[in-house]
């Protein structure tokens, strides 16, 4: 499936990139914003929670009728463990922030209503906050890894023809494979304003 799902990508993009040298009479700039589920795989075995919530700010146009480009910045929540045993604790914090391009493809199902596939490549920068107290003693140990990554994705959008607004539904794939995560599956909701 993720196969199918990578060179279906950039397949679409490929030919949607195309599709600018017909299309040049058509630019349109946007800004937005996205609310996002993010799934993680852990590369090690952990009680943490794998889903993160994220809200993601972009900038980007729309070149043509096929073709876009998408500047992004993204904030995950924090997922928090504590662990409490006699006169001890360990608070183990992990969230992420991230930001990159996006390309992409789309195709027309109707006027207003489109499919669209994605590709970008991303840094991400994961956190990892280890707060150990025993009795009266605090240590604190904080990591990051930052990582730079390829991410792939498919979703709809709809622009309502009167006021330039535009909602989408958004699924990206991201193989991390840092030290933390695997992978991580978003699934999105969002919305733009076109000039």
């Amino acid at each position: 499936m993720k196969k199918i799902l990578i060179l279906s990508t950039i397949l679409f993009t490929y030919a949607a990139h195309g599709a600018i040298y017909t299309n040049t009479g058509n630019f349109r700039p946007y800004v937005g914003i996205d609310a996002g589920l993010n799934i993680a795989d852990y590369t090690y075995t952990t009680d943490l929670d794998e889903t993160y919530y994220s809200a993601t700010i972009n900038a980007g146009a729309r070149i043509g009728n096929n073709f876009g480009v998408e500047l992004f910045f993204s904030h995950s929540s924090t997922n928090d463990l504590e662990y409490t045993q006699y006169l001890s604790a360990i608070n183990h914090e992990l969230y992420y922030m991230a930001f990159g391009f996006d390309i992409y493809g789309y195709y027309n199902i109707s006027r207003e209503l489109n499919f669209f596939t994605t590709f970008g490549v991303a840094n991400y920068k994961t956190y990892n906050k280890f707060e150990i107290i025993e009795s009266l003693n605090t240590t604190e140990t904080k990591e990051s890894d930052n990582d730079v990554s390829t991410r792939i994705g498919i979703g709809l959008i709809y622009t309502f023809p009167s006021d330039g607004i535009s909602i989408l539904l958004k699924y990206q794939y991201t193989p991390l494979n840092n030290e933390l995560i695997q992978t991580m599956s978003e699934f999105s909701a969002g919305f733009r304003y076109n000039f």
